[in-house]
């Protein structure tokens, strides 16, 4: 009977250590498969502001940042707040750049209404590229600490205001 009793003694000794390690096994797992969620979410938030920002060079006339980008750049930043906090650094670089492309457009927007000809001479799209070139080298360094952190694989973003971009 003693014997019986220290099997069953050192089974339960042996499984439980297994039980608490296979939970914790189970618990990484899960928050790794809730990271590479979160971070598409992420990657899609982040496409529909880029697109936003593309559309930005085509649009007659800038009214505001629009209802859609806003939520877009919104939901990045939670995501971001809530499951990476190691790329704060690189969205504040970005939104630094949204900033001021939101300041230039509104800037060009205001001179356009009151003054066309100094509009023209204002090299209005030599200056968004600029800043167009500064948002995606800031969206392409967030998305590759992104893939560090969440290991996941980025393809390359396509979106491109001008042929020229495609090849700088």
């Amino acid at each position: 009977m003693a014997d019986t009793t220290y099997l069953a003694a050192c089974l339960l000794g042996a499984l439980v250590p297994i039980g608490i390690l296979s939970w914790l096994l189970a618990s990484y797992r899960r928050r790794s498969d809730l990271r590479r969620v979160q971070a598409q979410q992420l990657l899609l938030s982040l496409q529909r502001y880029s697109d936003w920002v593309c559309a930005q060079r085509l649009a007659a006339v800038f009214q505001g940042e629009g209802a859609d980008a806003a939520a877009a750049l919104d939901q990045a930043c939670t995501i971001r707040l809530a499951w990476f906090p190691e790329l704060s650094g690189d969205m504040a670089e970005l939104l630094a750049v949204h900033n001021r492309l939101i300041n230039f457009l509104g800037t060009q927007q205001s001179l356009w209404l009151r003054d066309p000809e100094h509009w023209l001479e204002s090299d209005h799209d030599k200056r968004f590229m600029a800043l167009w070139r500064q948002h995606r080298g800031a969206l392409q360094a967030l998305l590759e600490k992104l893939e560090d952190v969440a290991s996941v694989r980025i393809r390359p973003a396509t979106t491109a205001p001008t042929r020229e971009s495609t090849y700088a």
